[in-house]
């Protein structure tokens, strides 16, 4: 009979807590209403060959791996909504702020830095980061009876064209 020391797994020092804010940079972006939720989304390819029965070890090769940070924004501040939406823009006349559409995709509508950054319950900080991120989400606001517009917003990192294998992600746990 095995025996499992469950007194090792229960110090809750390292459970990451779910609060904690959203950046584009070193900017917070804006208050969340529900959190958000950080994805790796990860395609894989098997080699088959006849007689398998499934999987073999060393003929499994990754071929897409795709990072993920969403977020839902409680405020829609209009300095923040082209860092939320490519290939659009504000103007301001006369005390109105306008957001309207560009043509197409430009440089800026990367983010250099888009960033979650929390605490574990032992109070150290959790802190998820995607590269060259950009929301290729569609612009949905839902438009509820006696609620607030929440929209998720989704950045997926991007790869660098002189980069293309290195996944442009990390998450950073202080020790």
């Amino acid at each position: 009979m095995i025996k499992i020391n469950l007194q090792r797994f229960a110090v809750p020092d390292n459970i990451i807590l779910g609060d904690g804010v959203f950046y584009i940079n070193s900017t917070a972006i804006a208050l969340t209403r529900g959190g958000g939720e950080w994805s790796l989304e990860r395609e894989y390819h098997e080699v088959d060959a006849d007689g398998d029965y499934g999987p073999v070890k060393g003929r499994i090769r990754k071929i897409k791996s795709r990072a993920k940070l969403k977020l839902n924004a409680l405020e829609l501040l209009p300095a923040n909504l082209p860092k939320m939406y490519p290939a659009t823009q504000t103007t301001s006349a006369y005390g109105v702020t306008s957001f309207t559409a560009k043509d197409d995709i430009e440089d800026a509508d990367y983010q250099d830095e888009v960033s979650w950054v929390g605490i574990t319950m032992e109070g150290k900080e959790c802190k998820i980061i995607l590269e060259n991120a950009i929301n290729l989400e569609n612009i949905v606001w839902p438009l509820i009876d006696k609620d607030e517009i929440v929209p998720e917003i989704t950045y997926t990192a991007t790869y660098l064209e002189s980069a293309r294998t290195t996944e442009p992600w990390q998450v950073d746990l202080e020790e």
